[in-house]
């Protein structure tokens, strides 16, 4: 049995392959856990798409594409903190010399840092800006040239319904999505020529990793996800694969003609 090593993490020869020759790359930026992980699972569920998996802890994006269970030809992982311009380059440079071609970008990765006009520090606006609009430029300035070499491709941002309708006490993260909005319109305008789409998504309240650090206990998080969906016209908060079907759909060939638009996944949420 031969067993391959990418960033320490072992795959063997006898797992069954998804499918032979899946022939696309994608990037999933935020790919440990919640949405982003969820988004590389249902893509490997087509059989059609190679992975590069991107996080912040290195030993967590490990996991998370060892538990994929593919073989390293199709699920690479990529320590990066986005918070690092250097960084992300290097990232783009290994991702591009692991895959000969890329065919999509999700840049899923995201904080959410409470604090409004009174509290919120400049080191906390500068973070979540380099995180959840620098970050996402960055990826895409370096990731574009391989797109148009590939003859095209897809990008798809995820935003958040606050960049539509801003969360109370949440100033830097509602401005940093809205702001990635724009920036989607934009590069739309842009790409469309050389065949690259560029959407986005806009999540309302899903169960992720993301408001575990605001909660003192899981009796409490249950309480809040259930006193919030409870509010909804569905009557539920999103599940993380809600948010990747929307992320599958734009990456897909039935969205070849679909560019600058913001999908919003919200149970209703804004119609209140």
């Amino acid at each position: 049995m031969q067993v391959f090593e990418i960033l320490g993490v072992c795959y063997s020869e006898q797992r069954e392959i998804h499918m032979s020759q899946p022939s696309k790359t994608v990037i999933v930026t935020g790919a440990g856990s919640g949405i982003g992980f969820d988004t590389a699972r249902m893509l490997l569920e087509t059989g059609n798409y190679r992975l590069a998996l991107v996080g912040k802890e290195k030993n967590k994006i490990e996991e998370a594409a060892h538990s994929l269970e593919c073989s390293p030809d199709q699920v690479a992982a990529f320590a990066c903190d986005l918070r690092d311009s250097g960084q992300i380059r290097k990232t783009v440079e290994k991702i591009a010399g692991w895959s000969k071609t890329v065919y999509g970008l999700v840049n899923n990765a995201g904080i959410y840092p409470f604090g409004g006009i009174a509290n919120t520090t400049e080191q906390s606006w500068d973070e979540t800006f380099a995180v959840n609009l620098k970050g996402p430029f960055l990826f895409t300035q370096g990731v574009v040239p391989l797109l148009k070499h590939a003859d095209g491709g897809r990008i798809v941002n995820v935003s958040s319904t606050a960049g539509l309708l801003p969360n109370h006490f949440a100033l830097a993260y509602s401005v940093s999505k809205g702001a990635l909005l724009h920036m989607t319109k934009t590069l739309a305008k842009e790409l469309g020529k050389d065949n690259i789409t560029v959407n986005c998504v806009c999540p309302g309240i899903v169960r992720t990793p993301m408001h575990e650090a605001y909660v003192r206990s899981e009796a409490e998080l249950e309480e809040f996800y259930a006193k919030r969906g409870a509010a909804f016209p569905m009557g539920r908060v999103g599940e993380p694969r809600d948010v990747a079907g929307a992320i599958r759909f734009f990456l897909s060939p039935d969205a070849a003609w679909v560019t600058g638009d913001i999908f919003i996944l919200d149970g209703g949420r804004l119609l209140l």
